[in-house]
């Protein structure tokens, strides 16, 4: 595969590789937890206080069984993508593309509330994004924070697309630095 460039001339390969270690692809068990755990505790919490106050507390109840059941959904979603991602890699099915990026925003180290601080880049016409402080499957590393991916990158990708989220996790990524012309930054700050 790595044929397919000259070696030498466009400097060192740079990779993070899930495909080796398809095992390392799994479901951030305690973020969902976290969120289910608070969605019981505020049913319990609203159930006692209902016990006292029977019909005033009835909308609190309904948000917190919302809740519940959105992180519950999230949950089964997020074992259920590792799942497919996992079988999807050990058996090699896994898209790839490659090429120099035709689009190019860096993301921030240190996203704040005012700015979500998603990296963003297309190649091949496939875009994909992520920001620093993400929990999610594969690859999100931004520049600022040591990402490999740069505007004058090579890339070769191997993803799996996660269409309920709308984005695509990446599970192997080669890079090779100051290959290419810089890309444009088509989503300015």
């Amino acid at each position: 595969m790595a044929a397919a460039l000259p070696q030498g001339r466009w400097g060192v390969l740079d990779v993070f590789d899930l495909t080796r270690q398809p095992d390392l692809i799994r479901p951030a068990y305690a973020f969902d937890l976290f969120f289910l755990a608070v969605g019981l505790g505020l049913i319990g919490m609203v159930l006692y206080v209902c016990w006292r106050r029977p019909w005033k507390m009835l909308l609190y109840l309904l948000i917190a069984l919302v809740w519940t059941a959105g992180a519950g959904w999230m949950t089964w979603h997020d074992i259920r993508h590792a799942d497919a991602v996992r079988t999807l890699v050990r058996n090699g099915q896994f898209t790839s593309v490659e090429g120099c990026l035709d689009q190019f925003h860096p993301g921030l180290a240190n996203p704040n509330e005012a700015d979500s601080g998603l990296e963003r880049w297309n190649v091949g016409g496939r875009e994909f994004y992520y920001a620093a402080d993400e929990i999610r499957l594969g690859y999100h590393r931004v520049e600022p924070g040591g990402g490999l991916v740069h505007a004058d990158s090579w890339v070769r990708v191997g993803y799996v697309p996660d269409d309920m989220r709308g984005h695509n996790d990446i599970v192997r990524l080669e890079v090779k630095q100051h290959a290419c012309p810089a890309a444009p930054d088509l989503w300015p700050k």
